[in-house]
């Protein structure tokens, strides 16, 4: 293939990042059954080694087995951050370390009995575990126990805290003595559902479920426990690979520092009608990952850097007030620019890619759309790095582009390779890493190292042949503009008529 050709992404086979979008589609049908049902309103008890637990929440789960509950069960314990957000990471004792076996909890129904009205009961398993939340400097550690039970039917997965009293429960947990998560499979074996439930040792009548708060964190849980089975039941495998340029704790620790001087201000004041608690804190995502990858690749210099399509401009106010020089470019400034302060560059104009060279160190493109194929072709002719974060497809004329719906295949993933093919044309070493953001098109593309000769003349071709066909795209506001006017214009042949 000459370097000026057109990739043939219709030919394109996609591989482990893809969506099998089979058992995805079993996997939706699945969870398009949830109904779940909460006991907020009814008093709803049962008596277990002597003690009440409230029924908060239950959900009927159609050919789930107990193998499918405990394998959720096994990976919650391992990573509580999973159901508890302020949770940072979760370290396991040794069972034969002195913390692990400290009793801390002297509450006797923390050890059930080897029988409970006439079952059997085998203990499964038992951890203790500490929970060690993001705010290290505000929030405490939490000790916690965590026992599986087998009740002849019945599966019930407690989690303990071990605290000497309820006050020293975090506020990040929830204020119960202890909850837990139940598997009760079918009396009737030709009843194909088994129920998952929740229960909780309430530390005063109704507390558990006193405020919609805490009603929504039992709501989530039951919801997750029931999806986080079905996926085990059809299979699960992991199918992204996180934190593989940035390690979790570097980028965690820059995160909740941006988070804590950034995001209550911006959320507060978004001048914009957009939702700021989407974009505040994706964009400190964002810049958090690539402050903490610019660090570890320049030797603790600050790279000069522009951001293609910069949209409301609010990462390149990030990384200019974390120190780092540089500006945004977009079709049309928005309101909150004017918000950000004069050391803040942003430029509204009208780019032709083809003609753009930019003496920066790094390119960004966030969701540049238009513009994502041509910045790895930007970032060889400029000699600079680059990281795209692509999101809607569109090829060198501008144009949208199309992709063969294929069993198994992913078009965001076949457009991304696409982009790495580009990449990988300008003679880069391509380097990917899925963010941690809140949302599904979370790829970033990297440019940061030369590993292949591609002459400029090579480039300059693949510029000719992307500027025949580029059309620029017409601003939102011209767009805007050219519909009022219809309106308008309609409104007046409508006087116009009834004035006849």
């Amino acid at each position: 293939m000459s370097v000026a050709d057109p990739l043939p992404v219709a030919q394109q086979v996609l591989g482990v990042e893809a969506t099998d979008t089979q058992t995805e589609a079993l996997r939706v049908a699945e969870f398009a059954k949830y109904k779940p049902t909460y006991h907020w309103d009814s008093t709803q008890e049962i008596e277990l080694a002597g003690s009440t637990w409230r029924v908060l929440a239950s959900a009927e789960i159609e050919d789930a087995e107990d193998t499918h509950f405990l394998d959720v069960v096994g990976m919650w314990t391992l990573s509580a951050e999973t159901i508890i957000p302020p949770v940072d990471h979760t370290q396991i004792l040794d069972p034969s370390s002195t913390e692990a076996q400290h009793p801390g909890n002297t509450d006797d129904s923390c050890n059930w009995d080897h029988s409970i009205v006439g079952e059997t009961v085998v203990e499964i398993s038992r951890v203790r575990r500490v929970l060690v939340p993001k705010r290290k400097g505000k929030d405490p550690q939490l000790t916690e126990d965590v026992v599986v039970n087998r009740l002849g039917s019945r599966i019930y997965a407690r989690f303990i805290p071990v605290v000497a009293n309820s006050a020293d429960i975090p506020f990040y947990y929830p204020q119960v003595r202890e909850y837990a998560f139940g598997y009760i499979e079918p009396e009737d074996k030709d009843h194909a559902a088994s129920t998952l439930v929740i229960l909780a040792r309430e530390l005063s009548p109704g507390s558990a479920v006193a405020t919609k708060k805490q009603q929504m964190i039992w709501k989530d849980l039951i919801k997750r426990l029931y999806k986080w089975t079905v996926t085990e039941r059809f299979g699960y495998q992991k199918r992204v690979e996180h934190d593989v340029m940035v390690d979790y704790e570097t980028y965690t620790a820059k995160y909740q520092d941006l988070k804590a001087k950034y995001a209550a201000f911006w959320v507060d004041n978004w001048p914009e009608q957009t939702d700021p608690r989407k974009f505040v804190y994706e964009d400190i995502a964002i810049a958090s990952w690539i402050i903490c990858m610019w660090q570890q690749d320049s030797n603790n210099l600050r790279p000069s850097f522009v951001d293609l399509g910069c949209g409301n401009g609010l990462l390149v106010h990030l990384l200019t007030a974390e120190g780092y020089v540089g500006y945004g470019v977009d079709q049309c400034s928005r309101k909150v620019w004017t918000h950000y302060g004069q050391s803040v560059d942003l430029r509204a104009q009208t780019l032709e890619p083809y003609e753009y060279v930019a003496d920066v160190d790094w390119i960004i493109g966030n969701h540049a759309d238009e513009l994502v194929p041509w910045i790895p072709v930007i970032a060889a002719r400029s000699k600079a790095k680059f990281v795209v974060i692509p999101c809607c497809p569109h090829d060198f004329s501008g144009r949208k582009m199309t992709f063969p719906v294929v069993a198994g295949q992913s078009k965001y993933h076949a457009y991304s390779t696409y982009i790495c093919d580009l990449a990988e044309r300008c003679g880069f070493g391509v380097e990917k890493e899925y963010l941690r953001i809140p949302s599904t098109k979370n790829l970033a593309i990297v440019g940061r190292r030369r590993v292949a000769e591609v002459s400029q003349t090579d480039i300059d071709t693949m510029v000719q042949a992307g500027k025949q066909d580029f059309v620029p795209r017409v601003p939102d506001s011209v767009k805007s503009e050219v519909r009022l006017a219809k309106v308008q214009a309609r409104k007046q042949q409508e006087n116009d008529k009834s004035s006849l």
